[in-house]
């Protein structure tokens, strides 16, 4: 509450006692009683229009107080945000995750969350809200958002073959009306692209060393990775199966940005089978995985990773004899699939590291995971902490 400074004291003359014979008495009056009433009357307007006038004063202050500046989007909207952003929501969880690795304590909640065991996150960001998201799942709802009071709400958009601009952003600004809705590229949900994002979300938020530090480090990693995998002629290439669900028995061919690091990596997505758009997970049979009998299965589900290797119907395959299955690191956002986003750039390290051995050393992922989650996850990781994130059956055969 404002307070106003004005006392509504009564008048002290407004009674007197008066002494008799027969003692004190209380009922001289000095006024009428109509002009008591009316004196009563007068004071408490004058307080409530001081309240009032003292009120809108102080709105009007803070209102003044919020500078301003105007902006272009990505889309070329011109936009009128606050000078310092301090409170954000995103419409999807790659860009709620981008805006965590380089300005964490401007994310005002998640898109989406699954905590895990041991999170490998400060509380006070997995203690956020989660608002839901508007990627494949749409399960965000605007009146949550809203009621968050963000600065801004972040939108990516998409251009299709034909050069069509997807109309979520538009959509979205009429629903958060005098919300302001900025316009990102929406490319910057696959591993290697997006540094005009990135570098623009950098001066957008006032981050601009961390985002050109992202960007050095992701470049360093792919290049890497590139140098030592690119000149590998097609018949020695890996043979990898991406299994995904409890069974196994869905995945992501060639082309879905669900399995690019397998393709990132250099070696071959074995899947032949239809892309399913969006959501992916294109069901496939045991016989089908048998043809194709991958050298390695990658799997970012422990169910199925704890069942496989006991499963007779997965006997067979050379990744289940000469026990090359791989359980992906989840700890706090899964390094490879689901959500997209640039931060599985440690994951085509690791990627890159199970598949090809010899070409690349245990000791630099360790490295490269430790500078990743103190630079990026902003989260000094201890020793036996890394151990277990680079090894994430021990944990899930536990």
């Amino acid at each position: 509450m404002i307070s106003t400074g004005i006392r509504t004291n009564l008048p002290t003359c407004a009674f007197l006692k008066y002494k008799t014979n027969g003692g004190e008495k209380m009922d001289k009056k000095l006024y009428p009683g109509i002009s008591l009433l009316l004196i009563l009357i007068l004071i408490l307007a004058t307080a409530i229009s001081g309240c009032t006038d003292q009120t809108q004063q102080s709105l009007v202050q803070q209102e003044e107080t919020v500078e301003t500046v105007e902006i272009t989007d990505m889309l070329g909207r011109n936009l009128t945000v606050p000078s310092e952003i301090d409170n954000l929501v995103t419409s999807t969880g790659p860009y709620s995750i981008l805006v965590y690795m380089l300005a964490p304590e401007k994310l005002a909640g998640w898109n989406t969350f699954t905590p895990v065991d041991h999170m490998l996150m400060d509380e006070k960001y997995t203690s956020l809200p989660v608002v839901g998201s508007w990627g494949a799942a749409q399960t965000a709802n605007y009146e949550t958002i809203i009621g968050l009071n963000p600065e801004i709400v972040m939108e990516g958009y998409t251009v299709n073959k034909k050069g069509q601009i997807s109309e979520q952003v538009t959509e979205r600004q009429e629903k958060f009306g005098s919300i302001p809705v900025v316009a990102i590229n929406g490319s910057i949900i696959a591993i290697g692209d997006g540094d005009d994002t990135i570098e623009y979300l950098g001066q957008l938020l006032d981050c601009e060393e961390k985002a050109a530090a992202f960007i050095d480090f992701r470049s360093s990693v792919l290049n890497d990775i590139e140098n030592k995998v690119g000149n590998i002629p097609d018949d020695e290439k890996v043979r990898v199966y991406y299994a995904e669900g409890s069974t196994g028995l869905k995945t992501d061919p060639s082309g879905s940005l669900h399995s690019e690091v397998i393709t990132i990596c250099g070696a071959i997505n074995v899947a032949d089978c239809q892309l399913t758009p969006g959501m992916g997970m294109t069901p496939v049979s045991i016989e089908q995985v048998a043809e194709w009998n991958p050298e390695v299965i990658l799997t970012t589900d422990s169910e199925f990773y704890n069942s496989v290797y006991s499963d007779p119907l997965w006997t067979n395959i050379d990744a289940v004899q000469n026990k090359r299955v791989y359980l992906a690191p989840r700890n706090p956002f899964c390094w490879i699939d689901r959500p997209y986003g640039v931060h599985r750039v440690i994951g085509a390290a690791w990627t890159a590291n199970v598949l090809y051995p010899d070409l690349f050393s245990d000791t630099e992922l360790e490295e490269l995971t430790t500078e990743f989650y103190s630079e990026f996850f902003h989260y000094d990781l201890s020793d036996e902490e890394l151990d277990n994130l680079l090894h994430p059956e021990t944990e899930a055969s536990a």
